[in-house]
């Protein structure tokens, strides 16, 4: 019994009861601004995560470590580059 008049009521609140297009219209910017919500706080969390991320992991390795062997890595390269035998075609 409450349950249909509640039911009655928010029929008749309604502005768009006659007017469908309105409500479509209503309805479709609504989605935009679910989806736009969902878009940025998204982002906004991910780019959060991301940092947190890219601080912990710049404490936890050296990069002055990897730094040194990349360097002795193309030392390592340059040399057997000038020292390699010629390939001719």
């Amino acid at each position: 019994m409450e349950e249909d008049k509640l039911l009655e009521a928010i029929e008749n609140i309604r502005r768009d009861k006659h007017q469908p297009w309105r409500y479509i219209w209503f309805t479709f910017l609504n989605g935009i601004a679910q989806g736009f919500g969902i878009a940025l706080g998204t982002t906004i969390v991910l780019a959060i995560v991301l940092y947190l991320l890219t601080v912990v992991l710049a404490k936890l390795v050296n990069f002055p470590v990897l730094g040194y062997y990349a360097t002795e890595l193309t030392k390592l390269l340059d040399a057997y580059l000038k020292h390699a035998p010629r390939v001719s075609h």
